[in-house]
Order: structure tokens, then C-alpha cells, then sequence
């Protein structure tokens, strides 16, 4: 959405004109919403955090109470939706954690820095370690860094790298190259490089026009000249597709198809993801009418918690298991193209259940000469495997020794996979 057509829904929604306004996770930043009386959140949030900030939003102002409702999307997010609700109700928001050393943040920071002045490197790492994901920084860390910039690279793949500072290793000082400025203040950033494509409006006789939003690379790949699309409440007609800008003219009330964005989704955090199992635990060993209050007592109504229960009792049915916080259920079936599927169920998040899919993968390839297709999410890991036969002519077939790892060899297995990762 362009900044006018912001604050147009912002300032309407303020005098009352708008009564309703769709969002997705912009209602947690610090956009000027006005008073708004009921926030609905559809699919829990990834946090509690952030269902916090959203519901928030409601009531924001001294001595009101903030209101919310909460609409699942699928059976399994009523398990998400009552945790999530009840943690909010408790304050029981997740434990802040910040990276250790970052070193690519760091590399951005001394560019910037010694663009501007010439440093001494002691007195820049003086000044670095004053923060704290930097309270730790080795010399050797720091030094390697600085190395790098200056064109020292530690292998030849990185010759092709142009150095942005200079280090006067005779008077220990650092500056920067011709370009490091302008390096420093376009290339700044942790967020990825998806090939956003920019959105603008065809341009008048006095030049370019206005910029609308932005589209992702695979829905521009799919789209073309003629195709009509939604941005911002509105139905847009692509004009003319550029090699890195989409040119649209409005089209208000025309059909248009939606619009999707791909990107990098925190996933949920280790704590959250251990208080859903328990959640389930506790809930799967009680009787059925106290279960039926506690759920109640989360917030959901008389149909999600018969729906809750029976998700419940139905996962049992199947496995004879229900996936917590202490069992991890693995189920191995094949798929109706006949390959074999083993699905790792784990509530704890994905950004435990990301690397220990990289260490499974790597694991079959060692151990059983496959290359499996896995892909990984909140709630677990889904593997796809190709008929195989071992040397003796009998058929490989994965079991569940295959995704048990002792801790201590986890993160040499995951460092060694992260390189050919997507």
C-alpha cells in the first residue's frame, strides 16, 4: 500500500467514515490506527508477544480493556488459539533473545562507520562492544571481519569481492574506500533479497508516477500485460511489466486475483512450543468433563471445545499417540504416488524442527544412500523418500532411529548441511 493511500485508511478509520479495517501483521507496528473497539485475529499469532501487540490495539488507552476474538483457520490452530489466548490473559510473554556476534551486522556497521571517519581499529572495537550482541566479540572475530572488508579473504571463492575499507595495518587506522557510502546506505539490512518487484501507477508528461507497493518475483513470473490484480483494496491492471517495476493503472471494482508475498517466517519459539504440548499433555490425562472447563475457561466457545476434543481424541484413534512436550510421534506411510512419507510430529517450532530436519536429511543420505525431500514447519517435519534397495536387494526403509541424534553432534551436522540449504 502506497504512504497516501495509508494515511487516507488511517485518517478515515480515525473520523469513523471506515468502520472496519484488514490488516495482516502491519497492526503491530506503530501505524497511527485511532481507536479502534474489537480486533479479529484470524489464525493464532506466531507469539504471544505479538497477539499482545495485535489485540492491543483495541482499547489503546488509559483504563480501557482491550478486546479481541480469535478465529482458527484449520482444527489443528485450536491448539495454538486456546495456548496462545491463555498466555496472554497470563502475561506470559516469550524470553527476549538477541543474536550472539552477528557478523554480517557487524561487517554493515564498520562500512557505515568508517565511510563517515578514519578509526583506530581498538577505539572502533571499544565502541562496538558497548553493545550488547557484541559484549563477547573476540579480536579474532573482529579482526576477521576487518580482514574481510579489506580484501583479505580467507579463500579464493571470495576473489571476486571488491574490498570497501582500507586498514592501514602500520598505524592500525581504518578507512573507507570511494563508494563505501553509498554502499552503507543502500545495501543496509538483514531482511533477504527477494526480487521485489515495485509497483507504480504509468507515468504523466511530467515523468514517472507514483509508487504503489510491491509484488513478489514468482506472482510477477506468473502474471501479464492485461492481468488484473489486488493491492491495497484496490484492483489494479498491469500495463507493462519491466525488469525490476510492474506498471498499473487503477481499476476499481474489476475482478482481480490476490496477490502473495514469500518470505522468511520466524516460527514459533521453543517456549511457546513446549507450553502447547503441555497444554495437550495435560489436557489428553483429564477427565472429559474438567478438560471441557479448562478449555472453556481458555475462552473457546461450546463448539471449538467439542471440535478441540474430538481433534484430540481422533489423533489418538490414529497413532495411539498424541504429540506433547515429552513424546514425539513418527509416523511412516506411503502416499498415493506410492514413495514413502515419514512425518516427525513436534510441537516445538520451527526453528527446532528446521535444523533438525537438515541433520534427518543428512543422516538418510549417510545411512541409507537416499536423498530425501523434507520440509519442515511449526508442528513438525514431513519427509518424502524414493524406493531404494540396499546392497543385498532388500528394500531401504526409513524408521524412527533414523531421527533420534545425540545432542552433542546436532550442531556439526547442521553447520556442515547450512551450506547447500535453501
Amino acid at each position: 500500500m502506497s504512504r497516501e493511500q495509508r494515511t487516507r485508511v488511517e485518517e478515515e478509520l480515525k473520523s469513523g467514515r471506515l468502520p472496519c479495517v484488514v490488516a495482516t501483521s502491519s497492526l503491530e507496528l506503530g501505524i497511527d490506527m485511532g481507536a479502534v473497539d474489537l480486533v479479529v485475529q484470524v489464525e493464532a499469532p506466531p507469539t504471544v508477544a505479538s497477539g499482545l501487540q495485535r489485540i492491543g490495539r483495541a482499547g489503546h488507552q488509559v483504563d480501557a480493556v482491550s478486546q479481541g476474538v480469535i478465529f482458527p483457520k484449520f482444527r489443528g490452530d485450536l491448539v495454538s488459539c486456546a495456548v496462545v489466548a491463555q498466555r496472554m490473559a497470563d502475561g506470559a510473554i516469550e524470553a527476549l533473545r538477541y543474536p550472539r556476534n552477528p557478523l554480517d551486522v557487524l561487517a554493515q556497521h564498520v562500512v557505515a562507520m568508517v565511510a563517515l571517519d578514519t578509526w583506530r581499529v581498538d577505539h572502533l572495537a571499544r565502541l562496538v562492544r558497548r553493545a550488547a550482541p557484541y559484549s563477547a566479540l573476540p579480536d579474532s572475530a573482529l579482526h576477521a571481519v576487518l580482514d574481510m572488508l579489506a580484501g583479505r579473504y580467507p579463500s579464493e571463492e571470495f576473489g571476486e569481492l571488491r574490498p570497501r575499507i582500507v586498514w592501514d595495518r602500520v598505524s592500525d587506522e581504518l578507512r573507507g574506500r570511494p563508494g563505501a557510502q553509498r554502499l552503507a546506505v543502500t545495501s543496509g539490512g538483514t531482511i533477504p533479497d527477494r526480487g521485489l518487484f515495485t509497483v507504480m501507477t504509468p507515468g504523466g508528461a511530467d515523468g514517472a508516477g507514483s509508487r504503489v507497493g510491491e509484488l513478489d518475483e514468482e506472482m510477477v513470473y506468473e502474471s501479464r500485460v492485461g492481468d488484473t490484480f489486488l493491492l491495497g483494496s484496490t484492483s489494479w491492471k498491469i500495463v507493462d511489466i519491466t525488469h525490476d517495476r510492474v506498471i498499473a493503472a487503477p481499476v476499481p471494482g474489476e475482478p482481480a486475483r490476490m496477490p502473495f508475498w514469500k518470505g522468511d517466517a520466524p516460527g514459533r519459539p521453543l517456549e511457546l512450543g513446549r507450553a502447547l504440548g503441555a497444554f495437550v499433555r495435560e489436557l489428553s490425562a483429564t477427565e472429559a468433563d474438567a478438560a471441557r472447563s479448562r478449555i472453556e475457561g481458555v475462552g473457546l466457545d461450546t463448539w471449538a471445545a467439542d471440535n478441540l476434543l474430538s481433534y484430540l481424541r481422533e489423533q489418538r484413534e490414529a497413532t495411539g499417540h498424541i504429540p506433547d512436550d515429552r513424546t514425539v510421534v513418527v509416523e511412516r506411510f506411503r502416499d498415493e504416488l506410492g514413495d514413502w512419507r515419514m512425518v516427525v510430529h513436534s510441537p516445538f517450532g520451527a526453528q527446532v524442527n528446521g535444523p533438525w530436519a537438515l541433520a534427518i536429511g543428512a543422516r538418510l543420505r549417510e545411512r541409507r544412500g537416499v536423498e530425501a525431500q523434507v520440509a519442515s514447519a511449526d508442528d513438525g517435519i514431513v519427509l518424502r523418500l524414493p524406493d531404494a534397495l540396499d546392497a543385498d536387494g532388500a528394500e531401504v526403509l526409513p524408521t524412527a532411529e533414523d531421527v533420534l541424534f545425540d545432542p552433542d553432534e546436532v550442531d556439526a551436522v547442521v553447520i556442515a548441511e547450512l551450506g547447500g540449504s535453501a
